[in-house]
This record gives C-alpha cells, sequence and structure tokens, in this order.
C-alpha cells in the first residue's frame, strides 16, 4: 500500500476524511506531541501508519514539516488562496471552533498562509473556493 502525507490547513477536511468517510486514512496532530516535548514519538507516530493506510494527514505546523522532512517523508501540503479568508472563517463557524481558534487563524492568516507557500522541500496544492481534502486526494 503506498502512502501519501498531505499536511492540510486547518478547515480543509481532515478530520472529516477519518471520522465521516470509509477512506483508510489517519490523522496524526503535531501540536499534542510539540507541547509534551515528544517530537520524536511524533516521527515515529507517523511512520508507523506508512503502509498501513492510504492516507496521513498532519498539519501545517513548520516545525513538524522539517522534523518529518529530515526524516525523508515526503510532504504534499494542502491550503487555501490567500483571498479565501472569509470562506474559512465560515468553515470554523459551522464547525463550532472555539472563539479563541477563529481569531488566532483570522489574526494570523496571511501570514501563515505566506509562511507556507515558501516551504520549497514540499509538493503544493492551493485549494479554490468550495473545495476541501476529499476533492484533491490522490495515490
Amino acid at each position: 500500500m503506498k502512502t501519501t502525507v498531505y499536511a492540510a490547513f486547518c478547515g480543509c477536511g481532515k478530520t472529516f476524511i477519518c471520522q465521516k468517510t470509509d477512506i483508510k486514512a489517519v490523522e496524526v496532530e503535531y501540536w499534542e506531541y510539540k507541547e509534551s516535548g515528544l517530537q520524536k514519538e511524533y516521527i515515529e507516530d507517523v511512520k508507523k501508519h506508512i503502509g498501513k493506510v492510504d492516507y496521513i494527514f498532519i498539519a501545517t505546523d513548520p516545525e513538524g514539516l522539517r522534523l518529518l522532512n529530515k526524516e525523508g517523508i515526503n510532504i504534499t501540503l494542502v491550503y487555501p488562496r490567500n483571498d479565501l479568508r472569509n470562506e474559512y472563517l465560515d468553515r470554523y463557524i459551522e464547525r463550532d471552533s472555539t472563539y479563541d481558534f477563529i481569531g488566532t487563524f483570522m489574526k494570523h492568516w496571511y501570514l501563515w498562509i505566506d509562511e507556507l507557500k515558501e516551504q520549497d522541500y514540499c509538493n503544493h496544492i492551493v485549494l479554490d473556493s468550495g473545495q476541501y481534502l476529499k476533492d484533491i486526494l490522490v495515490n
């Protein structure tokens, strides 16, 4: 089984795919490891799913991306166009994200999207209006 690693921006549909479809996928959340100082465990948890699922979904945290890149793991970044900020605001509200989450993402939107564009060791897929991760999955 070939496994593809997608680092997808919040609101792209990682959790939806894992919880509401029959697609063989897993989500590995870097922040859970980062907050506990368990970066090596993060790498191992990503690696243990390779060959067992079709897709591994991770967050777009640049530190987590660099850790996996150093391990030779190919990553495809998925993020929205800069001008889709309001569409993603609606997505966050619709899924009942917390006020703090929404505020943080809206405050840093342009900075974070621009930072992702600069990651030169990843493949890039930029989502258009109305697109979700499920719309672009390839293996």
